[in-house]
């Protein structure tokens, strides 16, 4: 069987057992919407010169993650709720294919490709594009809602929405063009990354035990800030762009490309000696 065939094998029923999950998203991000839509009003209702939250805005609300949080008797640790549901519910979506693809139909394409390297890029190319299907879906979704209440359609970001509402508590009156490029890609690309990880880990261990070790990864790259947990570099607040001494861009796409290359190739060297009659 040729590669292609097997690719589009994967993409065609690999999206088909996860529609749900895909519409469940749209629901999720306009909740969110509706959410920023609503404290927005209540926190400026006594201000009629409040500017309308652009595209850009609500991507941000939706994706910022939160701020540095610093142990204190006064302040308590928030737990990132929209951040982390988001993320965990993408890699809930991508969590079983694979291994029940295998234990399926999937056995049989993966003795016509007569190459496991085949089926893991396959898998691996699929995991990717569902990935994407997702952020374009959340670009979507918020694009729909600003149209229809009329919110522009911009990249501009409005800095006391970052510092009011998203309480970043940032020393910059004004956010540069590539804090806009960070919020747009960063998150994306290190959920392709966890994804990725996740699906090599579920190699070793139960995909459920997989599941749990990346929610623990990100709740402990929310507790604590240190370039060494990837998911600080998902969270665009703790960008240099927002606060002084934050992750640069450049530095979220180094974790990115480590992340992603550690867990395609040690994916790719186990899945050659994975004992496929014993997992099944």
């Amino acid at each position: 069987m040729k590669f292609f065939n097997l690719f589009k094998y994967d993409l065609k029923n690999g999206f088909r057992i996860n529609l749900v999950h895909l519409f469940v998203i749209v629901l999720v991000v306009l909740a969110f919407c509706i959410d920023f839509y609503i404290r927005k009003k209540h926190a400026y209702m006594f201000d009629p010169t409040i500017p309308p939250g652009t595209w850009v805005d609500y991507l941000f609300y939706v994706l910022a993650g939160i701020k540095e949080y610093i142990p204190s008797d006064t302040e308590s640790f928030l737990f990132p709720i929209k951040w982390m549901l988001l993320h965990l519910f993408i890699l809930y979506s991508t969590l079983h294919y694979p291994s029940r693809d295998l234990s399926s139909l999937g056995l049989n394409m993966l003795m016509r490709t007569k190459g496991r390297m085949a089926w893991w890029i396959s898998k691996t190319l699929w995991n990717i594009c569902y990935v994407l299907a997702n952020y374009a879906i959340i670009f979507l979704t918020i694009f729909v809602f600003c149209f229809i209440m009329q919110e522009p359609i911009s990249f501009d970001i409005t800095p006391m929405f970052v510092n009011d509402l998203l309480e970043a508590k940032s020393p910059y009156d004004k956010f540069p063009s590539e804090l806009v490029v960070y919020i747009v890609f960063i998150p994306m690309l290190m959920s392709i990354g966890f994804n990725l990880l996740q699906m090599t880990i579920v190699l070793f261990i139960k995909p459920l035990h997989s599941f749990g070790m990346l929610a623990i990864l990100l709740l402990s790259s929310a507790y604590l800030v240190t370039p060494y947990l990837p998911g600080n570099y998902a969270m665009p607040i703790r960008s240099d762009y927002v606060v002084e001494q934050g992750f640069t861009f450049n530095e979220a796409v180094i974790a990115w490309i480590i992340l992603t290359a550690v867990s395609f190739t040690l994916g790719c060297f186990y899945f050659r000696r994975y004992d496929i009659l014993h997992d099944e």
